[in-house]
């Protein structure tokens, strides 16, 4: 049976597995594909049904991620035509505990479209900045100061911003623009898919293997589906910097945005020099020739502390007020509640026990003044409220413990039959289905992933080490470096000056400035008032017979006028020191009383 994978570069993958293995395998082949030899712990699979579109799937609400432990025959109803998922990152982790540049490349694929959907948000408009020029360096983006945009350039047909998409985001998901590949996803691929031989245990649909050297995948660039894809309709930012500015900073709690969305408040307006605000963070960036690979990390690096990070949202109605909504937030650093426009942050170490039965969530949990306090929840159907079950253990298991447990990975439930057949033999694999799917924690993956790396002998992709410094760390250091190379050159220029200075000052009179050559020697050692009182040359000795007026190379002139200009006390300061120090007793000795027929000067 074929299994059609969507990857977050817009692209898909296509896998031939055995419906009664389990879902596992699929992973694993979709990973080798894309050139991912461990670390397949990070990613999940969620099914794409008829009718779902890729911006239904990347919703940051409750995903119904399959279980990799059961069979794949469970997930289809029909196995003539391929099974349709995505491949999604479901445990996000700092980009130094990511040692392969393929699975680093997937993270920021998926990164960089939660970016832009609004599903991370920056925490200020510097932040939101700061964020874009590391996709626009990530991307391959060059910094042209040509292309920055002016103050009061404005967006085509008066828009104020490309973002605007994103401050009206509809509630309803069907309000959302679809896919253009998913469009013929289903009628298509399915087709073609189904009628290939079984010659090939892969197919790849459209698009590259990952790669470290790529920084952004075709489906994702700067002009592709996600930013350009309003071209036609004239509304499309002409300028990088325009289009890159989608990202709107989170302001105040969640029901903070509710009401900005809602209009009763205004939200916190964009700066007039947004843009501008981007291109010279872009420029810092392009001035310390930060690499693709580099942006991916710290763009990795930078989002673990924004709102909505690896979070995945789940809403219901209290039990016992049915009018009351609910949120619970599940991300790495713990639970969120969001109920009566009060929010709580409620750690993995808090929660004491959740429970699902059908539509009905309980949890249980420690709040500030250590009482136990409990919420109850309807969900909108039992799938739900398994998967907010799910997601808890799973990502209290992968992030806080230092091993997963037996009553974690046993845990299952059986179907009609399964649990008919039990009643007979209680070891029967009968109809079993496993409720959770982890296998090892954030800590287990990183070591088994470095000795899976080293026993092969494969290079691991650039960490921490090479990561050392901070992009902020670089841009000091290069303004450092600079500052430090600036004051070197200039105290060699000063050397030079002075040395100029006293070369073409007069030994003779240390005031004037040497403009004669002796003839016949032709040797240049005195200004012209000097060289009127010698009779010999004061280098050779030799007889003067005729003195002839020189000038100086156009530089060295202009060298002598800034010197001149730089430092005219000094010039006159050295002429005094020199008058009173003799000029040195052979040049004295050369110097005789003017007489009456002393050469002519040639002119």
């Amino acid at each position: 049976m074929w299994c059609l994978v969507n990857l977050p570069n817009g692209t898909t993958s296509g896998v031939q597995c055995d419906p009664k293995r389990i879902s596992q395998e699929c992973l694993e082949k979709v990973c080798a594909d894309l050139g991912i030899i461990c670390e397949t712990d990070y990613f999940g699979l969620i099914p794409v049904r008829d009718g779902d579109s890729v911006a239904d799937v990347d919703e940051g609400t409750a995903k119904q991620w399959i279980n990799l432990r059961n069979p794949l025959h469970l997930y289809t109803n029909d196995r003539t035509h391929p099974i349709v998922f995505s491949l999604r990152v479901k445990f996000w982790v700092p980009a130094h505990l990511i040692l392969q540049g393929s699975v680093r490349s997937l993270f920021f694929m998926q990164a960089r479209q939660e970016l832009f959907d609004g599903h991370l948000r920056p925490s200020s408009w510097a932040n939101a900045a700061y964020l874009a020029a590391l996709l626009l360096q990530a991307d391959g983006y060059k910094y042209d100061p040509a292309k920055v945009p002016s103050t009061s350039e404005m967006l085509p047909n008066g828009a104020a911003s490309v973002t605007s998409s994103l401050e009206r985001r509809p509630a309803a998901q069907g309000l959302r623009r679809p896919s253009k590949r998913k469009c013929s996803e289903l009628e298509c691929k399915r087709g073609s898919v189904s009628s290939q031989t079984s010659g090939g245990s892969s197919v790849s649909h459209g698009g590259p293997q990952l790669d470290e050297g790529v920084p952004a995948a075709g489906g994702y660039t700067a002009a592709g589906s996600q930013l350009g894809g309003d071209g036609a309709n004239g509304n499309a930012p002409k300028n990088i910097y325009h289009r890159y500015g989608a990202l709107r900073p989170a302001f105040g709690d969640a029901a903070e945005e509710e009401e900005q969305e809602e209009g009763t408040v205004e939200p916190v307006p964009q700066p007039a020099n947004f843009y501008q605000l981007i291109a010279q963070e872009h420029e810092k960036l392009s001035r310390i020739r930060m690499t693709a690979t580099s942006a991916q990390y710290w763009l990795l690096e930078e989002i673990c502390s924004l709102a909505g990070y690896g979070e995945e949202i789940f809403e219901g109605v209290t039990i016992a007020e049915p009018v009351v909504v609910c949120k619970i937030g599940v991300s790495p650093h713990g639970l969120t509640i969001v109920k009566d426009d009060e929010k709580y942050s409620v750690p993995f170490t808090a929660v004491k026990a959740a429970k699902s039965i059908k539509r009905s969530f309980r949890l249980t949990y420690m709040n500030e003044n250590h009482e136990e306090t409990y919420v109850e929840l309807k969900l909108p159907n039992h799938r739900t409220a398994a998967s907010l079950y799910r997601a808890i253990t799973e990502k209290h298991v992968f992030y806080s413990c230092e091993t997963v447990r037996p009553i974690v990975t046993t845990q299952f439930i059986r179907d009609l039959k399964g649990t008919i057949v039990s009643m007979f033999n209680e070891d029967t694999e009968l109809g079993k289905r496993y409720v959770f799917d982890i296998q090892r924690t954030c800590r287990e993956v990183y070591d088994a992933a470095r000795r899976t790396l080293h026993a092969r002998g494969i290079e691991i992709a650039p960490s921490a080490e090479e990561h050392a410094e901070t992009p902020a760390a670089a841009l000091g250091r290069l303004e450092e470096t600079l500052r430090s190379r600036q004051d070197a050159s200039g105290q060699l220029e000063k050397l030079l000056d002075e040395r100029i200075r006293e070369a073409i000052t007069c030994p003779i009179c240390a005031d004037g400035e040497i403009d004669t050559t002796f003839l016949p020697c032709g040797h240049m050692t005195a200004c012209r008032a000097c060289a009127v009182q010698c009779d010999r040359c004061p280098l050779c000795r030799a007889n003067i017979e005729s003195t002839s007026k020189i000038f100086l190379p156009p530089l060295l002139q202009s060298r002598k006028g800034t010197i001149a200009s730089r430092r005219p006390s000094e010039t006159a300061a050295a002429g005094v020191v020199g008058g009173a120090g003799g000029g040195g007793t052979e040049l004295a000795g050369a110097v005789a009383s003017k007489a009456p027929a002393a050469a002519p000067l040639v002119q």
